[in-house]
C-alpha cells in the first residue's frame, strides 16, 4: 500500500524545479467532472502564481473552457517516485495547442510505502467521514485497517467531490470485536476508481495531534495488535 507524505515547502519547489526542467508528464483528473481516463499534459513554465500546462492527451474530447475553475488532482513521475497535489484550473485556451493554468500548488505529497501491514475485515464496517464545512458526513466502508491508517471505499461522485488529497478531516468508525468509537483524524493519501468507474477507494493516514487523538488511536492500535495475537494464536493451535 502507499501512502503520500507532505513535502517541506523547500521540497516543493525542488520538486516543481525538476519537473519543469524535464517538462514532466501530467495527469490531470478534473472535478467533479468524471472521466474515464485522465487528461495528460506536460508541464511547459512555472510561473509565481501559477504552472501552464499543454495538453498532450485528451481521451474523452473534453473541451479546455469546461474546465475552467474545476478542482484537478495531478499526478506526476519523477525519478522513480509519484508525486500528488491539486489545483485549481485558472485558465483554459482553446486551439491547435490547448493549455491549462493550473494555480500553483501550496502543497505536494510523495508516495511511499505504509510503514504498517494492514487487515481486511471479514465483515462490513462502516466509516463516517467528517469533512469541515460539509453539510453532513459522508458514509463509506473500510477496506483495510492498521496501526498507521486506513483504506476505505464508497460512491465516487459523493466522496471525489468532496475530498482532496491533502484534506484534514475526521473519522469514526466502531469495530465489530470492540466496543469503542473511534473518531481520529486523518489525512486523505490517496484517491482512485473503481474498475466500474462508480465507486471510490480513499487511503487515509492517521494524523493524531492533541491528546485526545492520540490517546485513542493508541487504543486502536493496542486493540489492533490484540487482535492480530489472538488471530496468530488460533492458527499456530491448529493441527
Amino acid at each position: 500500500m502507499l501512502v503520500a507524505l507532505d513535502l517541506t515547502a523547500r521540497q516543493a519547489v525542488r520538486v516543481l524545479n525538476q519537473a519543469l526542467q524535464e517538462h514532466a508528464r501530467l495527469e490531470i483528473d478534473p472535478r467533479p467532472i468524471f472521466l474515464a481516463s485522465p487528461l495528460v499534459g506536460a508541464l511547459e513554465s512555472a510561473e509565481r502564481d501559477c504552472l501552464v500546462v499543454q495538453l498532450t492527451e485528451n481521451p474523452g474530447h473534453v473541451s479546455p473552457a469546461t474546465l475552467l475553475g474545476a478542482m484537478c488532482d495531478v499526478r506526476t513521475m519523477l525519478s522513480g517516485q509519484l508525486y500528488l497535489f491539486s489545483a485549481p484550473v485558472l485558465e483554459a485556451t482553446e486551439g491547435p495547442v490547448p493549455r491549462l493554468r493550473l494555480g500553483r500548488p501550496t502543497a505536494i505529497q510523495v508516495a511511499n510505502r505504509r510503514q504498517f501491514a494492514r487487515r481486511t475485515p471479514t465483515e462490513t464496517v462502516p466509516v463516517r467521514l467528517l469533512v469541515p464545512g460539509a453539510a453532513q458526513p459522508l458514509v463509506a466502508q473500510i477496506t483495510n485497517l492498521s496501526r498507521s491508517g486506513l483504506g476505505c471505499h464508497g460512491p465516487r461522485r459523493e466522496l471525489d467531490e468532496t475530498l482532496l488529497i491533502g484534506d484534514q478531516i475526521q473519522v469514526e468508525f466502531m469495530l465489530p470485536w470492540a466496543p469503542q468509537v473511534y473518531r481520529l483524524p486523518a489525512t486523505v493519501c490517496t484517491k482512485n476508481a473503481s474498475p466500474d468507474q462508480t465507486r471510490l477507494n480513499v487511503g487515509l493516514e492517521f494524523a493524531a495531534h492533541d491528546a485526545a487523538s492520540r490517546a485513542s488511536l493508541e487504543l486502536l492500535r493496542s486493540v489492533l495488535d490484540n487482535e492480530t495475537q489472538r488471530l496468530l494464536d488460533v492458527e499456530g493451535d491448529t493441527p
